[in-house]
């Protein structure tokens, strides 16, 4: 049986000394950290949350918005 593709490079790059680039390592990117001494204020919290949306739910017909 013939010896798969990838063995045979192997054979030739080892036979005419031929040697592969290495591959460059991309830097590690620092996460920016969120300054810590920032303080939210409660209703700053509530709207990320997102609390005072409309609710919706699914049901026939599509989407509908809930009762509160």
């Amino acid at each position: 049986m013939n010896p798969s593709l990838k063995d045979q490079l192997k054979e030739w790059e080892k036979k005419h000394g031929f040697q592969r680039p290495k591959k460059r390592k991309k830097p590690v990117e620092k996460k920016s950290a969120v300054n810590k001494t920032e303080k939210l204020s409660k209703s700053d919290l509530i709207y990320l949350m997102g609390m005072n949306r409309p609710r919706y739910s699914r049901g026939r017909g599509g989407a509908w918005r809930s009762n509160r």
